[in-house]
């Protein structure tokens, strides 16, 4: 069973729309603009943005999730295309997009630097003219720096969720742990801790002119020690 897979079924209930995250991306973009979710999940953020009038396209290679895009497109009237290709194949999908995010940690989720760039490139030729790019990742700079990878526990109504990193050369191994009725599924990934100043480097490469670096959806000053 696929890492996500396992997941599918809590996903909803261990990750909520962030309505924070909602409005960021909501106040970057004109209504009806054009966006692009990579990485969207059970597609929470994309539903929310398309009932607020924007044009998503949900992309997602988890095909169970994937589905339930459909799914909640379906039952909501809303018009979300949904593709189950993944980061690394962002330049077959047609057209061009006003707004391209990645957030929750998905970003991470690339090999390495070389897969990392290729995902910057292709999303820099997939913007129209004044188009925005915006990700979302832990602090990998504070992670790194102080050895510090622990995460709280998430106490549901029928679960418990746990999260752990342990390093694992210039990996690091991400473990979740779903516990519910004295059973648990456990799986691991590998995700590759991109610190602020090599993403910097990147984007510019890329050809990103103005980049901008925030602590949270709030706008806060990013910090590499918070």
């Amino acid at each position: 069973m696929s890492f996500y897979l396992s997941l599918t079924p809590y996903y909803d209930a261990i990750f909520p729309t962030n309505e924070k995250a909602l409005s960021f991306i909501a106040s970057q973009f004109k209504k009806g603009a054009s966006l692009l979710d990579a990485g969207a999940g059970t597609g929470n953020m994309a539903v929310s943005l398309a009932k607020q009038g924007f044009q998503l396209t949900a992309m997602e290679p988890e095909g169970v999730m994937a589905e339930q895009i459909r799914s909640k497109a379906e039952s909501g009237h809303l018009p979300i295309a949904v593709t189950t290709k993944t980061m690394q194949q962002l330049d077959e999908l047609e057209g061009s997009f006003d707004g391209i995010y990645c957030i929750g940690n998905t970003l991470v989720h690339l090999h390495d630097e070389q897969e990392i760039r290729s995902f910057f490139k292709q999303v820099f030729q997939k913007l129209n003219n004044g188009g925005r790019l915006i990700f979302q990742i832990v602090n990998y700079d504070k992670v790194l720096k102080s050895r510090d990878f622990t995460f709280p526990v998430m106490e549901k109504d029928s679960f418990t969720f746990m999260r752990e990193y342990e390093l694992d050369g210039d990996h690091i191994l991400f473990t979740t742990s779903i516990s519910q009725n004295g059973s648990t599924i456990k799986n691991t990934i590998p995700l590759y801790p991109a610190t602020s100043k090599r993403l910097l480097s990147l984007l510019q490469d890329c050809g990103f002119k103005t980049v901008s670096m925030y602590g949270n959806f709030e706008s806060k000053e990013y910090s590499s020690l918070q």
